[in-house]
């Protein structure tokens, strides 16, 4: 291969990483010339080219957004929906959901699906463009996905969707059984959304609680706050807590990447100062004898292994009912009622 070539290559490869998209070049040489090279460069769909050790180290919401940017300017008329657009839009994808990039094509258009892309007919022309990308409105996107994913992974959408909205899920369900009556999968999407809790801070705290309501277990309070017993004046914030009938208290914790690199969570430190911090958060947190639930993702989502696991901490099954004489903590949350009684309720306090 001449050097000239290479060199084009090379200056059309570093032009689409900079753009954060995947290099589309119009001439057929071109194109030919960088299939040549396997090793170097991947073709994640024909016709669309990465450097392969780059492409590799992107995770796949980013890959989907390298493809979406690649493939919007050759196709004016293409929206992108489903799955892609909830990248898009911000929204957490399972990301075995995303090994094709869903787009909707102009009605009467004769495009049909290829390896990679997968087309679809959408009555609704409407579109809203979001950062460069023209996509089905947002509101459409929830929709979609709730109706055509598993609960779990719906569920995700569904509690993301609250966040970003300001919506409540009273306010969801009447907006999706308005909006969208008479469409397939209406009725699967209002059940997810009656579940949908703005209050969860991951993808995989959703799942989780998805599972859990699957199993037969009464769904934890979210994200509440617990007053430090050691250090009055501190406050932890734990993932899930249950309180028993028998009033015993049960914290849940999602283990993830996710506490060890996004920094909105981290709090300016870095990642051994959180876990760090998270070891003594737990053993400030014994003085108070709960049962402390641990487990990672690939656990949250596998009803085979939660299930048992909640069940040897005595997780309760059905609705929740409430202790008769609750633990001794302080807690933020303004969805635990407890006016009277051991356990004090701080209402609606901000979350620090």
């Amino acid at each position: 291969m001449s050097k000239t070539v290479e060199k084009n290559i090379a200056a059309a490869l570093d032009d689409a990483e900079r753009r954060g998209a995947c290099c589309a070049p119009e001439d057929r040489l071109m194109r030919e010339a960088m299939r040549s090279r396997k090793n170097a460069i991947v073709e994640p769909v024909r016709g669309l080219f990465f450097r392969s050790d780059a492409w590799e180290s992107l995770e796949p919401p980013e890959k989907t957004l390298h493809l979406m940017r690649a493939l919007a300017p050759a196709h004016p008329t293409w929206r992108f929906c489903g799955a892609s657009a909830a990248v898009a839009y911000g929204l957490p994808v399972t990301w075995s959901l995303l090994s094709n990039v869903f787009v909707a094509t102009p009605s009467g258009a004769s495009y049909r699906s290829c390896p990679g892309i997968v087309r679809r007919h959408l009555s609704d022309d409407a579109a809203q463009v979001r950062d460069g990308l023209p996509l089905v409105p947002f509101w459409r996107t929830v929709f979609d996905c709730l109706a055509a994913f598993e609960a779990p992974d719906a569920l995700a959408i569904a509690d993301a969707a609250l966040q970003a909205s300001g919506m409540s899920p009273h306010g969801l369900t009447e907006l999706l059984g308005k909006e969208f009556r008479g469409h397939r999968g209406v009725r699967r999407a209002i059940e997810v959304a009656t579940l949908a809790d703005a209050r969860a801070e991951s993808g995989g705290e959703s799942i989780a609680r998805a599972v859990m309501r699957q199993l037969g277990f009464a769904l934890p309070e979210l994200q509440v706050w617990i007053e430090d017993p050691v250090e009055p004046g501190k406050w932890f914030r734990v993932d899930f807590l249950w309180l028993t009938e028998d009033s015993r208290l049960i914290i849940g914790e999602l283990d993830g990447r996710q506490k060890t690199e996004r920094p909105e969570l981290m709090g300016g430190r870095d990642a051994l100062r959180v876990m760090q911090d998270e070891r003594l958060r737990e053993s400030h947190l014994t003085a108070l004898h709960p049962a402390i639930i641990r487990f990672p993702y690939e656990v949250a989502r596998d009803q085979n292994r939660l299930g048992p696991l909640l069940e040897h901490y005595g997780v309760p099954h059905g609705a929740n009912t409430w202790p008769t004489a609750a633990p001794e903590i302080v807690t933020r949350s303004s969805r635990l009622d407890y006016a009277a009684g051991p356990l004090r309720v701080i209402r609606a306090q901000a979350r620090i």
